[in-house]
């Protein structure tokens, strides 16, 4: 019997705008782009196309992505997605986006992905936490440049 072991990847990041804001850039099209090194090429059965830098080559892939638009809780804005694709683990995702503390509205940013067969892919542990770090800064820019333009 063969056993795959999973991968947990986690960032947190404070944002500079309301989560409300913040999760309509989620809602969007571009959202994707947000991902560090990701391009849309296309959709197809609700999956969108994208292609992907691998890290650990010197070359792109293609990927699948099912994103699901934001969905509100009590306290915050949840997000889920995965993706899969060729020298790629299949990844989940999971990104809250909670109100924050303070007189000033701030979004508490939460990422979390289980990632199986992370050793034979292209990427490893440490290129997945670098991307999930850049890609809520990509977010928190986006959000905050929004925020400001308001």
């Amino acid at each position: 019997m063969t056993t795959t072991s999973s991968t947990r990847t986690a960032a947190a990041r404070i944002i500079s705008a309301d989560p409300t804001s913040t999760a309509l850039l989620l809602a969007g099209p571009t959202a994707l782009e947000l991902w560090p090194g990701v391009r849309r090429v296309g959709s197809v059965g609700g999956l969108a196309l994208v292609e992907t830098e691998l890290p650990r080559e010197p070359r792109t892939t293609a990927a699948t992505v099912r994103a699901l638009p934001p969905r509100r809780t009590p306290t915050s804005f949840v997000t889920r997605f995965a993706f899969s694709g060729p020298n790629l683990p299949s990844t989940t995702g999971v990104l809250t986006l909670a109100y924050g503390s303070g007189a000033v509205p701030c979004t508490d940013a939460h990422l979390v992905l289980v990632s199986d067969g992370v050793p034979d892919s292209g990427l490893d542990a440490v290129s997945l936490r670098r991307q999930a770090e850049q890609f809520l800064a990509n977010l928190a820019d986006a959000a905050e440049q929004r925020s400001r333009a308001a």
